[in-house]
């Protein structure tokens, strides 16, 4: 294998391992929400972050 194909593979493997990272974080904190009954707040607040980022993507263009 070459120097490339390893650092190819090791970006691969970071990028994995971060996703997976992202994912218990994401669990974790959407169980936290449930468990403390936030969860109509954070659907509301996940909205309107949407919402946000869209206008800012329009006002982009």
């Amino acid at each position: 294998m070459t120097k490339h194909e390893e650092f190819l593979w090791e970006l691969l493997l970071h990028e994995i391992e971060t996703k997976a990272e992202l994912t218990h974080m994401y669990f974790d904190c959407f169980t936290f929400i449930a468990q403390t009954e936030q969860l109509e707040a954070f659907q509301l607040h996940k909205k309107l972050r949407a919402e946000s980022r869209k206008a800012l993507e329009e006002s982009d263009e």
